[in-house]
């Protein structure tokens, strides 16, 4: 018997590909009598007004409409939706979802999630574990306790290989991990891989380890021909499908996302500009609600935060997503003052200002300037000052900023100071805040 096993992973929202898509796996179930279809998380972005404005339920929905068999959740699943939010993401799913390594406070499993699966189709057991990336912090700030993939997985694995036919990890996680993985765990049959957005033609083949990846935003599709003598696996091969290749939909779902997000955040006549090599208005007010909000000393974004300006009477919930479409959450970090120094001195460099910036949450397109608020400094005396009071080597600031900056790219002191995140604030929360008290 043969077996078509398709896989999705990091969609991030790209609901017109993620159409194209569902359309493609649905019509192969006619010639496919035997099939399964497994997505890997990341299908959830905030960054569009659908999933905005329904918190991931649309996502959901198309996802039951796709047919899918099992699913796994990703960091943008678990880290940018409060609490109750993702407790509630999957409250309507047609389908399971595990993931092995997240927990309450209570060591709970989240609702509506599995720590492993087993799925009987076509006479053949598939005991499916899923597992997430370990955004600690954020997770932690937000009620979650997320644990060590390597050993949830392998426990889980232990626990389950003895009751199936297959066994099959969806790994939110990035291809290395996952190599080590197979490494460590030879009765893995099947990886299906995501997080780090790479992709795999022919699949990898590690310890015996067939693994499988399909890239982002609905580029890829993979597909996995398994073939068995009874219940037992005896071949396995992947390729990917390009979606390029098929035909487009009629589909409407950023609209429907941009009516839902038609309310009035404020009728008062706004110019909110956006300028990527100079501070503005726009800028201020963020950096002015962002210090009151952590209650820092002073703050730091950078100016292709702003991804689209605004100028009228009738702000709107979709006007501020546009403007600011980031799942980038307010962090303050403790800097003695000397670092602090460091800080602005690094900044003054500006030198990310003209790159197209992927990743790290950020959803715009160049990077732009460094923008400080409550900072000055005299350069020619190196003098530098919070206020109108001069720095302190020895004392401590508080820097309010953006969680991106935490990751170790932009400034990699901030990798080992004291950090408090602010969660489940998003910076357009902050922003909105600061609007309806002008």
């Amino acid at each position: 018997m043969e077996v078509k096993l398709f896989h999705t992973n990091d969609i991030h929202s790209y609901l017109s590909n993620y159409h194209k898509i569902a359309r493609y796996i649905n019509d192969r179930r006619t010639e496919h009598p035997h099939m399964l279809y497994m997505d890997l998380g990341d299908h959830v972005d905030r960054s569009h007004p659908l999933t905005e404005a329904t918190l991931g339920k649309a996502n959901v929905k198309l996802l039951n409409d796709a047919q899918v068999d099992v699913v796994t959740i990703g960091n943008n699943e678990g880290i940018t939706l409060d609490h109750e939010a993702f407790n509630q993401l999957y409250s309507d799913a047609e389908f399971p979802v595990t993931c092995c390594n997240l927990f309450d406070m209570s060591g709970n499993l989240p609702e509506n999630i599995r720590s492993s699966v087993i799925l009987e189709k076509h006479g053949i057991k598939y005991g499916v574990v899923g597992a997430t990336a370990e955004f600690t912090p954020f997770y932690k700030a937000l009620g979650w306790d997320v644990t060590d993939p390597m050993s949830a997985i392998i426990r889980e694995i232990h626990t389950l290989h003895e009751h199936v036919d297959v066994v099959i990890v969806l790994s939110h996680l990035g291809k290395f991990f996952d190599r080590q993985l197979a490494e460590a765990c030879p009765e893995i049959d099947i990886i299906l891989g995501a997080h780090t957005h790479h992709y795999f033609l022919q699949g990898e083949v590690v310890n015996g380890v067939l693994i499988g990846a399909a890239g982002r935003y609905g580029e890829y599709i993979g597909e996995m021909t398994l073939t068995f003598e009874g219940t037992t696996l005896i071949c396995k091969s992947a390729r990917l499908i390009d979606t390029n290749d098929l035909r487009n939909t009629d589909e409407d779902y950023y609209e429907m996302g941009a009516n839902l997000l038609k309310t009035k955040i404020s009728t008062e006549q706004l110019m909110l500009p956006r300028r990527l090599y100079s501070a503005s208005y726009t800028t201020h007010l963020l950096l002015e609600a962002l210090m009151k909000f952590t209650e820092g000393d002073c703050a730091l974004i950078n100016s292709g935060l702003i991804v689209q300006g605004y100028e009228g009477n009738n702000f709107t919930y979709y006007d501020l997503h546009t403007m600011l479409p980031h799942p980038i959450n307010p962090v303050k970090i403790t800097l003695t003052g000397r670092e602090l120094k460091e800080i602005i001195n690094m900044s003054m460099q500006h030198d990310h200002r003209d790159e197209i910036v992927k990743g790290f949450g950020f959803r715009g397109d160049l990077f732009g300037m460094y923008v400080w608020r409550n900072i000055g400094f005299i350069q020619s005396q190196q003098r530098y000052f919070i206020g109108t009071e001069e720095i302190d080597n020895h004392r401590k600031y508080k820097l309010a900023t953006l969680d991106m900056y935490t990751f170790g790219r932009f400034f990699p002191q901030f990798t080992q100071n004291e950090k408090r995140y602010y969660m489940p604030e998003f910076l357009r929360d902050i922003m909105e805040t600061a609007i309806k008290n002008l």
